[in-house]
């Protein structure tokens, strides 16, 4: 019969199986954590016991009342006291407790009596002159005219002539700044100039326009304690006039021109290629011209309220020239009955101006085409000239370059103003008057009597030329016309990203240790069996 082992024995296999425990245990920081929480919850007592002054402080109140009490009555009853319980009940016989060592009770009874305030035995202490609060504003700011939005202070400037106005306010307890606010123009969309001192007041400009109308302006009077508002306009008048300008348009031409105060002429042809300074503008027998005079300034203004186009008046050099107003337009027309150079005088206003017209007896030859090209949108604000053969873009910031065709896109559509000149560079007949072709079959043309002008779409891409034909007379405009850019679609797959799985909270250091001490403890449980068998 087997014999079980010695106690001595078995209690020596226990104690290896622990020893492995709480080694493993100890390698994968389960011991750690275990003395970790330990400490927490022995802290948690110190904690409680250092948080609490007030506690000290009433205690030591009621002991102080005690021993005076005492001292009337001639018995010492520290002791008793200090154990004292609420509301009259007996204190309980019981010895009180040891007191705590001066080094653990020194925090609570000193910090109290640093921060405790004296009986209060005196007359109250009147605050610091800091912590007062800033004295009220005794006089308040205003302004000696009253106004509000809608009505306003009025003031007036004149156009071309310096303005200056200094704002004052009264009252305020210190010295006064003046905002101002613009009310109906953007500071950074200025056309007048204006500008504005704080620190004075002083509102100025040299005002250029009057097309906008009046400047309104809120300026705020503050001592930087209280304020009041000032509601300003300020009228902008014209200077005085100086002559009269009028647009001028043909009856048997497309191009319109411009005439100045001062009497310059500018021209505008078909292409928006830019204004040219003509000495004159051409007429033929037949012919009439529409004109309407406005009065300005020097500086463009018109000078004479009321209508759009006040009633002007035109006068020829040449007696056989019929002038007629009419009122539904509110234009001036001239009819040329007879060849010949003449002075047409535009009045209006109390002023008036010159200028040259030459009325030939038939059309001029044709000699050349002058033709502007527009891209379809018309925002970008390319343009191309065409003269002869020489084609020139004017792009729409930098210098005018000359090139060797224009640019297209398959698809694209441009439009094309063209017009016949004479020897002079003088416009012979409209647009009517002109043929287009490409020597491109599927290029389509569309005249648009509108934009009295023709528009070219090109399907093809490839090279292209559109001629332009009056009679026998030529002009040719070059496109290289690119293929519209096919885009392709490029699907990416993206890989499923791979790595270690996300974080649950869990420490895998903990059941390792726990497996490994049983693993100790079943290999010691395992040698007890086998040496009880042995016996």
């Amino acid at each position: 019969m087997n014999q079980s082992c010695k106690y001595t024995f078995r209690r020596s296999a226990a104690i290896g199986a622990a020893i492995a425990i709480v080694t493993a245990s100890s390698a994968f920081g389960i011991g750690a954590s275990a003395a970790s929480a330990a400490t927490d919850e022995t802290a948690a007592p110190s904690t409680t016991a250092t948080s609490a002054p007030q506690d000290a402080t009433t205690a030591t109140t009621a002991t102080a009342a005690a021993d005076t009490t005492a001292a009337d009555t001639g018995t010492d009853t520290a002791p008793d006291t200090a154990q004292a319980t609420p509301d009259g009940e007996t204190a309980d016989p019981a010895p009180a407790p040891a007191p705590a060592p001066a080094d653990e009770t020194a925090t609570p009874d000193t910090t109290p009596a640093a921060t405790t305030p004296p009986a209060a035995d005196t007359a109250p202490t009147t605050p610091a002159a800091a912590e007062q609060p800033a004295p009220e504003a005794s006089t308040p700011v205003t302004w000696a005219e009253p106004s509000t939005e809608d009505a306003p202070i009025v003031l007036t400037a004149t156009a071309g002539q310096p303005f200056s106005h200094t704002f004052t306010a009264q009252g305020g307890d210190g010295p006064l700044e003046y905002l101002f606010n613009p009310l109906n123009f953007s500071p950074n969309n200025d056309v007048n100039g204006w500008s504005w001192n704080e620190q004075t007041g002083v509102l100025s400009a040299t005002p250029k326009s009057t097309f906008d109308g009046p400047a309104l302006f809120a300026v705020t009077a503050t001592d930087l304690h209280q304020s009041a508002v000032q509601y300003v306009q300020v009228d902008i008048e014209p200077g005085a006039p100086v002559g009269v300008t009028f647009g001028v348009d043909s009856s048997d031409s497309d191009v319109s021109w411009q005439v100045d105060a001062d009497g310059t002429i500018r021209e505008y042809a078909p292409g928006g290629t830019g204004e040219t300074v003509v000495s004159e503008v051409p007429a033929t027998v037949g012919s009439s011209m529409t004109l309407a005079g406005v009065a300005v300034d020097a500086l463009g203004n018109r000078t004479t309220p009321g209508d759009e186009y006040p009633r002007s008046t035109v006068t020829s050099t040449t007696a056989s020239d019929g002038v007629v107003w009419d009122p539904n337009w509110s234009a001036n027309t001239v009819t040329f009955s007879e060849p010949g150079t003449r002075t047409l005088t535009v009045s209006e206003g109390g002023v008036s101006t010159s200028f040259t017209v030459r009325v030939s007896e038939a059309p001029a030859p044709v000699v050349g085409i002058t033709i502007g090209v527009l891209p379809a949108d018309g925002t970008s604000g390319d343009r191309w000239g065409v003269e002869g053969d020489v084609i020139t873009y004017y792009p729409a910031d930098g210098d005018a370059q000359r090139v060797d065709a224009i640019p297209a896109r398959q698809g694209d559509r441009v439009q094309i103003r063209a017009l016949a000149v004479d020897a002079d560079g003088q416009p012979v007949g409209d647009h009517t008057d002109l043929a287009f072709t490409s020597d491109v079959a599927s290029d389509r043309i569309e005249y648009d009597a509108e934009a009295a002008a023709t528009w070219v779409t090109f399907e093809h891409a490839s090279p292209h030329t559109i001629t332009v034909a009056s009679g026998d007379v030529t002009s040719t405009i070059r496109f290289e016309v690119q293929p519209t850019a096919t885009t392709t679609v490029t699907t990416t797959h993206t890989p499923t990203a791979s790595g270690t799985l996300a974080y649950t909270g869990a420490d895998e250091s903990g059941p390792l240790a726990w497996a490994l001490g049983l693993l100790a403890s079943g290999a010691g449980l395992l040698v007890w069996r086998l040496r009880r068998r042995l016996g």
